[in-house]
């Protein structure tokens, strides 16, 4: 496919999903919705904070495994760092990993390149096995005591695939190393193999932190993985937040159903940017099961679509404030 024909299906799906969106908007009426939002006013600094707590605890398990090859990593350059590629996350259509691709770039000031891509690499693969630890016991509960459409169950087990999928590519990434997948690609994309030789030694030393990484064990991933499923259970306390103002009080089994059906929505549709309409459906879709109105389903999705939108904005912010990307580490930890 072609960069203009993908570009053109990205332009068709947006359109596609504002139109649902404006449907939904036409259907719960403007001004109960605007009412909503007004009434929610100071409450969106508590879920920002709140946003911010789970974007720490992320930040938190990537150090964590960072400084296994950089002793000499920070946790607040990542924090920020982590902050931006959750808003690329957001705009870009790629399954919630193409901003997660830009964290070794947006921190190689810190941490080199050598030492920070495979680190991002292993703390996405444990980020996915953490979603997994969540999604299966809060779908299966949900799915055994909520009456929900027969779509829903078949897109929880679609998106529950997808990220097994996800872990193993990551995991094949970590066994092979970069030189491997590399020398894989070279045999489909003419020029690859060239690249791989005029790079040798630099792959040789990023293939070495991989190695490091692994070395690690299994025991060493329990703490990274335990603030990743921490990062999705405080995801559950915005919508705790968000349901008790507008006036429908949920449990937190509740809240965290909420969250794992929204995610199961988001994995399916990720090749819609930002899941304009879909995400909202969603919402409309699980609250309603629970016994609310449209209305309430919709006004939560606005507002968390407006708290994402303002870090999506604090992000660009940050970017911009870094100005032109200072000189990168040095390779002060590498392997040779």
């Amino acid at each position: 496919m072609s960069p203009a024909t993908r570009k053109w299906i990205e332009i068709a799906l947006t359109a596609a999903g504002a139109l649902l969106l404006v449907h939904l908007v036409r259907r719960v009426g403007l001004a109960v919705l605007w009412t909503d939002i007004a009434n929610f006013g100071p409450w969106f600094l508590v879920t920002g904070a709140v946003a911010g707590g789970w974007l720490w605890l992320q930040a938190a398990a990537w150090w964590l495994v960072q400084t296994r090859v950089c002793p000499d990593a920070r946790l607040l350059p990542l924090w920020r760092a982590k902050i931006i590629s959750d808003g690329l996350n957001f705009v870009l259509p790629s399954a919630g990993v193409g901003g997660d691709a830009m964290r070794p770039f947006l921190a190689q000031a810190h941490v080199p390149l050598s030492q920070g891509i495979p680190a991002v690499v292993v703390d996405k693969t444990i980020e996915f096995a953490a979603s997994v630890v969540f999604l299966a016991p809060v779908l299966l509960l949900g799915l055994l005591t909520i009456p929900l459409p027969k779509a829903i169950a078949v897109a929880a087990v679609i998106s529950l695939v997808t990220t097994a999928i996800g872990i193993g590519l990551l995991i094949a990434a970590l066994r092979n190393g970069m030189t491997g997948l590399l020398l894989g690609a070279a045999r489909l994309v003419p020029g690859v193999r060239g690249a791989i030789a005029r790079r040798q030694q630099w792959l040789a030393t990023m293939d070495g932190n991989f190695v490091r990484l692994r070395a690690a064990g299994a025991r060493a991933t329990l703490v990274p993985l335990a603030l990743h499923v921490l990062a999705r259970i405080a995801g559950a306390l915005e919508v705790l937040v968000a349901m008790a103002v507008l006036g429908a009080p949920v449990t937190l089994v509740q809240a965290l159903f909420i969250c794992a059906v929204v995610t199961v929505g988001n994995t399916v549709f990720f090749l819609l940017p930002g899941q304009w309409g879909v995400a909202e459906s969603v919402h409309v879709v699980v609250v309603q099961s629970l016994g609310y109105p449209p209305a309430i389903g919709l006004s939560l999705a606005v507002l968390r679509r407006l708290r994402r939108l303002l870090f999506v904005a604090l992000a660009l912010a940050l970017y911009a404030a870094a100005g032109r990307p200072p000189a990168p580490a040095a390779e002060a930890h590498a392997i040779h």
